[in-house]
């Protein structure tokens, strides 16, 4: 009877709790846009228009996206005339809801149902995993598309919910998975490195079956590239490039490893718990938690050298961090279990009690109301670039040329020809090496004879910090002969503001 009765208040809390973290969180944090979403946004207004898949109508193609699905699905929107902004948001909300459907049932491949239910709090408590899952970007959406296809990899191997045993290989599940990380191919490109990486651990989990590991191999790699190879070669035809223009662009154009410390700064609790669990995987010939913490190495290794705009609280990350999460609770279990009682009811409440300590002091979360303040800049950096292309609209005929970094709400919303001077959606910056290329665009631009150029700058405590290519077309637009300062607008608080300054003929 106290069993029952325990077990009933723990799924009323976890009811409660689920609630608090997944719904009302996202409606606190729902207005947070970030304008990189517009960026695909315009590439798919221009393709339900009948342009192509192009940033300038009328110009050669740039492959300013990263993110070919949720492209398709706002060209959906756009062309049956639903909210393309409301449908790529809704998709993060969903794909938040599957990243923790299959997190859970990765968990149950290890505990019961409710301790499995501890590391999706994990996720949802993290303030960056909610913060993203509203943003328009494809963040959620491809964490589902990853932690699925490892689900249907365990599945495959035959792994089946706890306490059952290791059964035949299923290999229906292993096609599957191909099929998934195709798409999440065409979701994020640094997918077929992590599909390489499954490959190789595939191999190593079944190493004493070498027709099964033929065959396993086989199956990923045909689904996989049945789908993935025909994309592939489609966009290497169209855009003549190995990767989308963005890799070139931020990929090895950061500071080396601040998006590694950000990330290893919340990891580093998890990966201390992990220990024991691993140990024991290891001793068991377990080869299942190299799927789950290999790729962060990965990742760690891919994004050394990453550019850190629009990738703050561990964007680019978190479809890793949610796969460190089950192997840090078995090595919690473990540290607890070695300490505490063996009877199964205290075993789970200290299981608990130590899951709700580390989320309290480790897991970087926020508060309702803090999740509301954070809404207001973003809401109010549109408001100002609604002011920039209200200018625009008045004093440019459409298709004139301009220069602008800031290059997502403006531009979508705009009918001229932009060329963006932080070179994600420029392609002749990223033919040039990477050191000089902001100063060569800087040397060159005014010669192309642009109509307007705007330049965005932050000014902290009197401080004025430009984007790169801005910082040196400041210096030279300050005594030019051909463009001067015609508009200056801002908007932020005596501490921070952040500034657009118009040049025209």
């Amino acid at each position: 009877m106290k069993d029952q009765h325990f077990s009933n208040s723990t799924s009323s809390v976890l009811f409660l709790i689920t609630l608090y973290l997944f719904v009302f969180q996202i409606w606190a944090i729902w207005p947070f846009t970030v304008d990189d979403m517009y960026i695909t946004l315009r590439y798919a207004r221009h393709w339900s228009e009948g342009f192509g898949l192009v940033w300038n109508i009328n110009q050669p193609p740039v492959e300013g996206y990263s993110n070919f699905t949720f492209l398709v699905l706002a060209q959906l929107a756009v062309t049956l005339g639903v909210d393309p902004v409301v449908t790529l948001k809704s998709a993060g909300i969903v794909g938040l809801f599957i990243t923790n459907w299959m997190l859970y049932s990765i968990n149950r491949l290890w505990v019961n149902s409710r301790l499995a239910m501890i590391p999706c709090f994990w996720l949802l408590a993290y303030k960056g995993q909610i913060i993203w899952s509203v943003s328009g970007l494809e963040t959620t959406v491809y964490e589902a598309m990853v932690c699925t296809s490892l689900l249907c990899i365990f599945k495959g191997l035959g792994y089946s919910y706890y306490p059952h045993i290791k059964t035949n290989p299923r290999f229906r599940w292993i096609a599957l998975a191909g099929v998934i990380l195709a798409l999440a191919s065409m979701t994020r490109p640094e997918t077929p490195a992590l599909m390489f990486l499954f490959c190789i651990l595939l191999v190593v989990d079944q190493a004493n079956s070498k027709g099964i590991i033929s065959k396993t191999l086989m199956l990923i790699s045909f689904s996989f590239l049945l789908i993935f190879l025909p994309y592939f070669l489609w966009r290497l035809h169209y855009y003549g490039r190995l990767f989308p223009n963005p890799i070139y662009c931020k990929g090895l154009t950061g500071v080396a490893f601040v998006l590694d410390k950000n990330y290893l700064k919340l990891i580093w609790p998890f990966a201390l718990l992990s220990l024991p669990a691993i140990l024991q995987s290891i001793k068991n010939h377990d080869h299942r938690h190299y799927f789950l913490w290999l790729p962060s190495v990965l990742y760690l290794i891919l994004l050394a050298g990453a550019d850190s705009v629009v990738a703050f609280d561990n964007r680019l990350f978190l479809p890793v961090l949610v796969l460190f999460l089950p192997i840090s609770l078995q090595g919690l279990i473990l540290l607890v279990g070695f300490i505490s009682s063996k009877n199964s009811l205290w075993l789970d409440g200290r299981i608990y009690l130590s899951a709700v300590l580390v989320t309290i002091f480790f897991v970087p979360m926020l508060s309702l109301a803090n999740y509301r303040h954070f809404t207001q800049n973003p809401l109010a950096g549109e408001q100002l670039r609604q002011k920039v292309l209200f200018w625009l609209q008045r004093n440019l005929p459409a298709g004139g040329t301009v220069v602008l970094g800031d290059s997502g709400f403006i531009p979508y919303k705009s009918n001229n020809q932009f060329i963006d001077s932080y070179c994600l959606n420029n392609r002749e910056m990223t033919m040039i090496t990477t050191p000089g290329m902001y100063q060569r665009f800087c040397d060159e631009i005014l010669a192309t004879n642009p109509d307007v150029l705007i330049l965005t700058s932050l000014i902290e405590n009197g401080k004025i910090m430009y984007a790169p290519a801005d910082a040196c077309l400041a210096k030279k637009l300050t005594n030019h002969t051909q463009y001067r300062r015609t508009w200056s607008i801002s908007s932020g608080d005596q501490h921070s503001v952040y500034r657009y300054e118009i040049f025209s003929k």
